[in-house]
């Protein structure tokens, strides 16, 4: 709670004014995220200069929605209630992502696109879980394996 109230620039007894209990401050957070993610799904599946629009450097709103998503994971791992809230989000998410792709790419198939997906996200999982330890900025050859990588994922026919 306190790096919730430490992010939000307030105290912890402020937020509690406001929600009646902690799992009610995080469904809050998880569909505050939610919506944000679903508002850049589209450009967050556009692979022209993917690592260099989403990865790149870090600003305090990427540092806050790197934390938040770290605790709120881990939060998922200890209450059900918490961990179904995440697991709704994760099928909103995904479903958007899904009629995204099958838009762009008309002869794939569902669990295709379900795929591509999958393996995109564990790449930004990945990336964020790694942040502190990753050069930056990035190095030449870093950014060839990406490009190629998401070439595979979201390729430009297929």
């Amino acid at each position: 709670m306190s790096e919730i109230a430490k992010t939000a620039g307030l105290s912890v007894g402020q937020i509690y004014r406001y929600y009646a209990h902690k799992d009610d401050i995080i469904c809050a957070l998880v569909e505050q995220l939610t919506q944000k993610r679903l508002q850049f799904m589209a450009s967050f599946l556009d692979k022209k200069d993917w690592l260099e629009r989403h990865f790149s450097e870090e600003n305090q709103e990427t540092h806050n929605m790197r934390i938040m998503h770290t605790e709120i994971q881990a939060e998922a791992t200890r209450n059900p209630v918490i961990a179904k809230i995440y697991k709704e989000s994760h099928t909103r998410l995904q479903n958007r992502a899904v009629v995204i792709l099958m838009s762009r790419y008309p002869t794939i198939t569902e669990r295709e696109a379900i795929a591509r997906i999958e393996m995109l996200v564990t790449l930004t999982e990945g990336l964020l879980v790694r942040w502190d330890f990753q050069t930056r900025p990035f190095t030449k050859e870093m950014h060839q394996i990406y490009r190629q990588t998401l070439d595979t994922i979201l390729p430009d026919v297929i």
